[in-house]
């Protein structure tokens, strides 16, 4: 039997890994459960915010009032602020709890179970930090760029002489053709960050503390076959994803037919998003999207996961190999 850290195991593990036969399909579905049941609550009790909002952008079409226009826009958007904050927080919440689990597996050779505790506490502090490389890399530099054509469309938007002219025109054109330059070239930097530091979440169960950098130490020299064991992952789900996921909205294209030219009848929008017509196809389509979305984030950890398994300052599968001999 192959041992130690390998591209080969790295790329099979989430396959050989224990309890194969069960976890993947159960972490799939309670993660299609669990993210449809809270979002279907927070979008129950968002919908009057959500539909004053659409009520106002219908009803400023015809305004010839720039200023009108962008304060009665930006006051109804004001109201979804609060419900877009709690969205992000569940998900960070719920995220943190199915990652704990994907790792537990793969670190500890646990069956499937949910919790929130510790263990999920630390994964969101890790989850964070991982999630800020991205922002600081790639988002923060584009912002920078792209950001001073936005500020100022908004500074002229009641001079139209200016933002109709050739030079602004060009201007705005070199400044995202730049965005576009920027994002080449940090995003090596990003998925090299990204990658040396993927470890983090299994560490931080196996060692039951917040490890971040410690990861880099883990990774050293075995970055390409975590990245390519995660591309080839990766690319493969996403592949076999889109062709489920087609076949999935041949379910829901009829309903969303009926929802256009309902709409466009002039009928009331909240009827037509919580009729049954539209909520039954609406939740299949979305159950299968997020059972494959979550069925592809377990799988895709995998590699790293191997990684920490193989910690250089002390694996779990040599101390297994030691403790049979105890």
């Amino acid at each position: 039997m192959i041992r130690g850290f390998t591209f080969e195991r790295a790329l099979s593990w989430p396959f050989n890994a224990p309890h194969i036969a069960t976890f993947p399909w159960l972490f799939g579905l309670a993660y299609a459960a669990l993210f449809l049941a809270v979002f279907g609550v927070i979008g129950f009790l968002a919908a009057g915010d959500m539909t004053a909002w659409i009520s106002t952008v219908e009803r400023i079409e015809g305004s010839t009032d720039p200023d009108e226009e962008f304060a009665a826009i930006m006051a109804s958007f004001a109201r979804l602020l609060p419900w877009a904050a709690v969205s992000g927080l569940v998900s960070w919440i719920i995220w943190a709890m199915f990652e704990t689990a994907s790792q537990r597996r793969y670190i500890r050779g646990e069956g499937f179970s949910l919790g929130f505790g510790a263990d999920e506490l630390r994964m969101m502090v890790v989850g964070l930090f991982y999630g800020l490389i991205g922002f600081v890399v790639v988002a923060i530099p584009m912002f920078l760029v792209v950001g001073s054509t936005f500020w100022s469309i908004f500074a002229n938007i009641n001079n139209p002489d200016v933002l109709n002219s050739p030079e602004f025109s060009n201007r705005a054109a070199m400044q995202m053709l730049g965005a576009f330059g920027v994002t080449l070239v940090m995003l090596p930097v990003y998925v090299f960050l990204a990658t040396r530091l993927a470890p983090c979440f299994g560490l931080t169960l196996k060692e039951k503390r917040i490890r971040f950098f410690d990861a880099w130490n883990v990774s050293r020299g075995r970055f390409w076959p975590i990245l390519g064991a995660y591309v080839i992952l990766a690319v493969v789900g996403s592949l076999i994803g889109q062709v489920i996921s087609g076949v999935a909205q041949l379910v829901l294209m009829p309903a969303m037919a009926s929802f256009s030219n309902a709409a466009e009848r002039g009928e009331d929008i909240r009827s037509l998003i919580f009729s049954a017509g539209f909520m039954v196809p609406m939740g299949f389509y979305m159950f299968v999207a997020l059972f494959l979305q979550g069925l592809l984030q377990h799988v895709v950890g995998g590699p790293a996961a191997l990684a920490v398994r193989h910690d250089p300052r002390g694996g779990v599968e040599e101390a297994e190999q030691v403790g049979a001999f105890d």
